[in-house]
């Protein structure tokens, strides 16, 4: 009675064997990539030229800062100057010291406006940045047949083998410079 049944279990693992062994045997491997989404936007051209825009706008900014500050110490000067002269009337004094105050004020409300401007260009531009990477990303991982693609932000190690940066910079660099056409 124990030979029938050894007989058939041998018989149902020769079976299972054969019917599975396609994946049974080996494991697929699977393909990981990592990015580093600041180095892409460090060295690829559309970050360089997002980089630049963004100093641009600053400068520009910053011309206008430095004329109004000029004015302050213009004014500054001129208020110094007639404390040890007495030039000014009271009512002139007061008026220049008034100005003085307002041209401040507008140099703190104009600094924040820039700030908040800026901070939004950035946002702006940085995520159109990240949005074109995040789609060459996701078509250069499928084509390569890529499980999966992290960004190496929070990866403890990874053998530099599984970066992909690299690629991607000339994959964006080409899109970017076809778009700039």
């Amino acid at each position: 009675m124990r030979f029938p049944k050894l007989i058939f279990l041998i018989t149902l693992a020769v079976a299972l064997f054969t019917f599975n062994s396609n994946n049974g045997f080996c494991a697929d491997v699977a393909k990981i990539g990592t990015v580093n989404f600041e180095k892409i936007f460090n060295s690829s051209a559309a970050g360089k030229a997002v980089k630049n825009q963004i100093n641009e706008e600053g400068r520009g900014m910053n011309a206008d800062l430095e004329k109004i500050q000029n004015e302050i110490k213009e004014l500054q000067d001129i208020l110094g100057k007639d404390d040890s002269a007495g030039v000014l009337d009271d009512t002139a004094k007061e008026n220049k010291r008034w100005e003085l105050e307002r041209k401040i004020d507008e140099v703190k409300a104009l600094k924040k406006r820039f700030d908040r401007k800026i901070q939004e260009l950035q946002v702006k531009l940085i995520n159109s940045v990240r949005k074109d990477v995040l789609g060459i990303i996701s078509e250069y991982g499928q084509k390569e047949g890529y499980l999966m693609v992290i960004e190496d932000i929070n990866v403890v190690y990874t053998p530099k083998t599984l970066d992909i940066t690299d690629k991607i910079i000339q994959l964006y660099d080409v899109k970017y410079s076809k778009k700039s056409k």
